[in-house]
């Protein structure tokens, strides 16, 4: 009997973990925010963490009383163009090295174009977070 309620446990516990993360995906904005550090705070408890467990009860208070979706809309859109000037701007990097037309440089810049366009992807995906 021991054996089972141990072995129902360990199949239960990843299985609430997992339930929580989903409902935390479908939120957006400040309530997706507030659950991430709900999360957070709930496994620092789990494992003892007092440390880290009061560092996210900041983070939660601030949350509160900080956060709010337009605000945090601005934040992700300035962002965004931010990460979209590093991209122009590499762009221009890309086309000075091509008409100078040394391979190892355009190769350089090439990477460092895609990681910027990469970062602009990802600022946009968070956009709707």
């Amino acid at each position: 009997m021991k054996k089972l309620s141990a072995s129902l446990l360990a199949l239960a516990l990843p299985l609430s973990l997992a339930a929580g993360h989903v409902s935390a995906q479908a939120l957006t904005g400040c309530a997706a925010k507030k659950a991430d550090v709900q999360t957070q705070l709930e496994q620092a408890r789990a494992h003892g963490n007092k440390a880290q467990e009061a560092k996210l009860k900041i983070a939660q208070k601030q949350l509160e009383t900080n956060c709010t979706d337009e605000g945090l809309r601005r934040e992700r859109e300035a962002d965004i163009k931010k990460k979209q000037e590093k991209v122009d701007a590499r762009k221009a990097d890309l086309e000075k090295a091509q008409a100078k037309g040394k391979s190892k440089k355009i190769a350089q810049q090439e990477k460092k174009l895609k990681d910027a366009e990469d970062e602009l992807k990802a600022a946009r995906e968070k956009l709707n977070q």
